[in-house]
């Protein structure tokens, strides 16, 4: 696979062991239990995170209250960077989908790390490449049908936080109700469920409780990306199992 399709880019992948190794060595370890809340929208931006295990969900609510995923994130990735860098309120909110261990950083700490190490055009690259794959789902989403939205959602997790299952299968730990993958492919709840089903009847994912193991990655990705996927109903008999 090439890196936009099956593996992320994240700031520890961007940077040698060493550079690495030296942010973790001059912040604060802390354990996050599952849902406490690390980073909160609107808060003034005092410090990072670098996060060296378990999994977190970046949510952003609108004016209204309304909420949206946004994507999930894993080991290796730095929390708050860019409201470090830029002095900026927190734009999301970050939780601990499962029990996390960070190393917290000080803003101005992490200034001085990135400017020691020079890693301005790494920050902005990884910042640009999370846009870029944020406005390329969004956009695919809008002219995909109902099944082909949720594959596509599913794929882009695997290629955020996917982790290998097996031979050739993927595990994407969810950390959340399947129903909040509804939320971020844009369909009612019913529809999407209705989806994962259709896909799980065809072989191509497992269904867990807050989990999924995507079995046949290539046909994953053939129905992201809207090539033509027969519907439960035309299989005589069939049921999606849920």
């Amino acid at each position: 696979m090439t890196r936009q399709e099956g593996t992320a880019m994240n700031f520890r992948s961007l940077v040698s062991t060493d550079v690495w190794r030296d942010l973790i060595d001059r912040g604060r370890r802390r354990t996050y239990p599952s849902k406490s809340v690390l980073l909160a929208q609107g808060e003034s931006p005092d410090c990072v995170i670098a996060l060296v295990d378990g999994l977190v969900k970046v949510v952003q609510s609108n004016e209204c209250g309304d909420e949206l995923t946004l994507m999930l994130r894993g080991p290796g990735e730095v929390l708050g960077e860019m409201g470090a860098l830029l002095g900026r309120p927190r734009s999301a909110t970050v939780t601990a989908a499962h029990r996390c261990t960070g190393v917290v950083l000080p803003a101005h700490a992490f200034r001085g790390y990135v400017e020691r190490h020079r890693l301005e055009a790494v920050v902005y690259q990884l910042t640009v490449e999370r846009l870029n794959s944020h406005e390329r789902l969004q956009a695919d989403l809008v002219h995909l049908p109902s099944t082909a939205r949720v594959a596509r959602v599913v794929s882009h997790l695997a290629d955020e936080v996917g982790r290998p299952q097996g031979a050739t299968g993927l595990l994407v730990e969810l950390g959340m109700p399947r129903t909040e993958l509804a939320t971020m492919a844009a369909m009612r709840r019913s529809s999407a469920l209705a989806a994962l089903g259709e896909l799980q009847l065809a072989g191509i994912l497992t269904l867990g409780r807050q989990r999924l193991i995507i079995t046949d990655v290539a046909r994953l990705r053939a129905v992201a990306r809207g090539e033509e996927f027969p519907s439960v109903k035309s299989r005589k008999g069939a049921r999606p199992a849920m």
